[in-house]
């Protein structure tokens, strides 16, 4: 009977101890299972404002004082290219009309995208949005060559591993007026060279090798 009653005190005693842990266990399972990174949010996000729209791009690339092959990328801060863009947003943003100053939320901006061949040159207007954390989006207006309501999405990120600062550009098209290859082409070039020069920005203002 002393064995017995010893028995059943021990296992009331885990019973007590998993219930007062069961709250704290589901908890942290919750936790786990919503702890998704920024980026993979706001694609979200991005994913939601643009149902009658259709995911064009989607551009990763690390941010490198240059082109060469030698630089394999360099642990910045996002925040800091944010910084640069806030010192001079046109400096690096390669788009003809982007003004110098950093935008504001829902400020119109008169862009025009311009690459030779048959690309040419087209009319870009957008809106301003922020809400992206070490980014923002552009809204395209009517007259947009990727249709009124398109949106393409812009951050700065730290790679998972190697903590290299990464550019990351995503857009969804409504009403595309330009050939999908050609116009992928494009804004790989663009924000290729967006990335190169806000590389040689960041370089310049660490290290002083201008």
């Amino acid at each position: 009977m002393k064995m017995k009653s010893v028995l059943s005190a021990f296992a009331a005693g885990v019973a007590s101890v998993l219930i007062a842990l069961g709250p704290a266990a589901e908890a942290g399972a919750v936790t786990k299972t919503q702890s998704v990174t920024r980026s993979t949010a706001v694609e979200a996000q991005g994913a939601v404002s643009a149902k009658k729209a259709r995911k064009l791009y989607d551009i990763r690339m690390r941010v490198k004082p240059n082109n060469l092959r030698g630089h394999v990328g360099v642990a910045w801060a996002p925040s800091l290219a944010i910084k640069e863009l806030h010192r001079c947003f046109n400096c690096t943003f390669p788009i003809k009309g982007a003004p110098k100053k950093y935008p504001k939320e829902n400020q119109h901006l008169s862009l025009k995208a311009c690459a030779a061949g048959p690309f040419g040159c087209r009319n870009a207007p957008v809106r301003y949005h922020g809400g992206v954390k070490n980014g923002w989006y552009f809204t395209a207006e009517k007259g947009h060559f990727d249709g009124a309501g398109s949106k393409v999405y812009f951050q700065f990120y730290s790679e998972k591993n190697t903590h290299y600062l990464m550019l990351h550009v995503w857009a969804y098209v409504t009403h595309p007026t330009v050939p999908d290859a050609i116009n992928k082409s494009f804004a790989t070039g663009k924000w290729q060279d967006f990335n190169h020069k806000m590389g040689v920005k960041l370089w310049c203002q660490t290290y002083g090798h201008c």
